[in-house]
């Protein structure tokens, strides 16, 4: 049945176009829904207040007012990639996703006036005239937009998989030196089964044992020889402990250790552990 469904799968994938010009579809899509939605709330509330609009012209004005933000998506797609790239703590990012808010809100409302002064700045003394009615008009819309590129951004790094990061060549004795009582203990590397995220500390499962490392588990993927990967966000595991991968469906997956310990195998890293596994 599953080998039935991946040929199916494969053949309409096939018919689809390129990676590239899918995105671009998905993305022309998008504006456009977006566009009719906000021009259907605008007419709802101008009909509740007493005030309806004509149809078309409302659109239309929606439509300009969304075609800029698309313009400028590519931009602030990339720049919003590099910051939540960028290691700095989540306050500070979030404290930079405010400002860019403002700023491209005002990049934004210039582009508009710039190329829209002559269809919509009838009336007006000058384009400089215009700008406090075009914020004032789609204060809403552009928290839509901003709000709706940043989210995208976040998707699309949480669904991109993870590249397995070459380690460092270790000698097989190394291994984790871990604080125990007013000493150290080291734990090989060979006798780590897995390792789990503990907030801000790591609980490394070796031999029945679990000791607790005042390390995360971030920082100790960069420690770790290759014979290690991560699993999910949570755990990292020894590739040899491994002894089945057992699918739930929807690509969910559990992952089975000797002993009969089970993990969750996060999709995000999937295609990953299944290229380790095939070497």
């Amino acid at each position: 049945m599953r080998q039935a469904w991946d040929r199916i799968r494969t053949r309409i994938e096939a018919r689809l176009p390129a990676p590239g010009v899918r995105s671009i579809l998905l993305g022309v899509a998008a504006w456009a829904l977006a566009t009719l939605i906000s021009a259907a709330q605008g007419q709802a509330f101008a009909a509740y207040r007493g005030r309806p609009q004509e149809w078309w012209g409302a659109l239309g004005y929606t439509a300009a007012i969304f075609a800029v933000w698309a313009a400028l998506a590519p931009a602030i797609m990339a720049a919003a990639e590099r910051l939540f790239a960028s290691g700095l703590n989540k306050g500070l990012q979030a404290g930079i996703v405010v400002f860019g808010y403002l700023f491209a809100t005002a990049l934004h409302v210039a582009l508009f006036v710039v190329v829209f002064w002559p269809v919509y700045g009838s009336g007006l003394a000058n384009p400089l005239a215009m700008v406090v009615p075009v914020v004032l008009a789609n204060f809403d819309k552009a928290a839509f937009a901003y709000a709706a590129l940043m989210i995208a951004v976040l998707i699309r790094r949480r669904q991109r998989p993870v590249a397995a990061e070459p380690a460092p060549e270790r000698r097989e004795s190394e291994g984790l030196w871990i604080r125990v009582g007013a000493g150290s203990r080291l734990v090989r590397f060979q006798e780590i089964d897995w390792i789990a995220a503990a907030g801000d500390y790591a609980e490394v499962h070796a031999g029945g044992r679990s000791l607790l490392m005042d390390r995360s588990l971030a920082a100790l993927t960069d420690e770790l020889p290759a014979d290690f990967a991560r699993i999910h966000r949570g755990a990292i595991v020894r590739l040899d402990r491994i002894c089945e991968i057992r699918n739930l469906g929807r690509g969910d997956a559990n992952v089975v250790l000797q002993g009969g310990h089970t993990l969750r195998l996060s999709r995000r890293y999937r295609d990953n552990l299944a290229s380790l596994l095939a070497r």
